[in-house]
């Protein structure tokens, strides 16, 4: 068989998820020096695929690949330096990947270009260059891009701030099928048509994110089905404005996920209330506030509410 066969059955098997039968005409391939064959080798051991997870053999078959130049190589090497796989984080150099990647017309490089320039990682912050590349590839109906350019209006990042432009873009990303358009229109209260998500699969999700590699993305549906009355994700959103966990620590904004889930009525809500007024976290100390916190847990249900007010008032009751 030919090596552009073998590679061809070898990207059909990976396709498949059949990585047990993929992997050894995929790393016979590597060593010839394939760039696609290293590509792939590099994706399995990044993701732990027929083998245990090898941050340092899937640096190496990148590197490979992008000394070739393979497109998907050079993107992965960037994603490499982002973030730390087999080699120290450099966020100018994963920028430097990127763009190579996206000189080859490589759609996520793309979108990678688009975002350091957005943020400023790698290279000096340029909303205005990071909407143009935003615009060129939302010409061809790119649904993350045209969500970028409909948050860039609604915060007024690198244009002037319009809400009916804002509006207009994030309709197009909803219709090029935009998930983040989709929670941005439900979490301001406009749910489209096309959500058939229930509150508790919002949760779901937020709750799976916040547990996963990617925390961050968990706020906005965690957001969401708090908005929407989900006791379980306001005490997740304490939980993570508490520790920093997808977001950075903010004592005030957990406090006040805090009062509402207590406003519900949840006892262990009441409580850790109570302990906030208490200590002071995110609001003004009021040992007044606490004992009242304290006493309405206790009657509802929580055993420990009682212990925390002995303690509070000093004696027994």
């Amino acid at each position: 068989m030919e090596t552009e066969d073998r590679l061809i059955e070898a990207v059909k098997l990976y396709d498949v998820k059949q990585f047990d039968k993929a992997l050894p005409l995929i790393k016979k391939m590597a060593k010839k020096n394939d760039p696609k064959a290293n590509y792939y080798l590099g994706m399995m051991a990044l993701n732990g695929l027929s083998m245990k997870k090898d941050y340092d053999l899937a640096f190496e078959s990148f590197n490979k690949s992008a000394l070739e130049l393979e497109p998907s190589g050079l993107y992965m090497m960037g994603l490499c330096y982002l973030n730390g796989w087999g080699v120290l984080k450099n966020d100018a150099k994963a920028f430097e990947y990127f763009q190579t990647a996206a000189e080859r017309n490589y759609h996520e490089a793309k979108l990678k270009v688009a975002e350091c320039y957005e943020t400023g990682q790698g290279i000096s912050k340029n909303e205005p260059k990071a909407l143009k590349i935003y615009a060129e590839l939302a010409k061809n109906e790119d649904a993350f891009s045209a969500y970028r350019i409909g948050m860039a209006y609604l915060e007024g990042k690198g244009v002037t701030k319009s809400a009916e432009s804002a509006f207009t873009w994030l309709n197009k990303a909803l219709s090029y099928g935009s998930i983040d358009a989709m929670n941005r229109f439900r979490y301001i209260g406009t749910k489209s048509k096309t959500d058939a998500r229930s509150t508790q699969v919002m949760y779901t999700i937020g709750e799976e994110l916040l547990n996963s590699d990617h925390p961050k993305d968990a706020m906005i549906y965690l957001e969401i089905a708090a908005n929407e009355g989900n006791l379980l994700a306001y005490q997740l959103l304490v939980k993570a404005y508490d520790q920093g966990l997808g977001c950075l620590p903010d004592p005030k904004k957990a406090f006040d996920y805090c009062l509402k889930a207590a406003e519900l009525g949840d006892a262990f809500s009441m409580f850790r209330l109570a302990e906030k007024y208490e200590l002071g976290q995110g609001v003004d100390s009021s040992f007044v506030k606490a004992a009242k916190w304290y006493e309405l847990s206790k009657n509802a249900g929580n055993a420990d509410a009682l212990t925390a007010l002995n303690s509070l008032r000093g004696y027994s009751v």
